[in-house]
């Protein structure tokens, strides 16, 4: 999955991976580090639900999905971690 917008409520993404709706997902967000010059990373682990499904054209035949994922649970860590990402 590729995200293209974060909040701390929840994600939007595209994915070549079909959920339907109300699909409950564990989810590894790889945050990139701001401070870091060499590029370092920092994995946050999430649970979602899918709220949102849309299937996108293709003519390669091979479909893609935009997927609206919820935030279900949130630890503290994962939660500080993404506010300063996010800040």
């Amino acid at each position: 999955m590729v995200t293209e917008n974060l909040s701390m409520g929840g994600l939007y993404c595209t994915s070549d991976a079909d959920f339907p709706e109300m699909t409950r997902l564990a989810v590894r967000l790889v945050l990139p580090i701001k401070k870091s010059k060499n590029g370092d990373t920092h994995s946050v682990d999430v649970e979602a639900v899918v709220v949102r499904r849309e299937v996108l054209p293709s003519n390669s035949g091979n479909s893609r999905y935009k997927l609206g994922l919820f935030f279900t649970n949130v630890d503290d860590e994962a939660r500080r971690c993404l506010m300063q990402f996010l800040d």
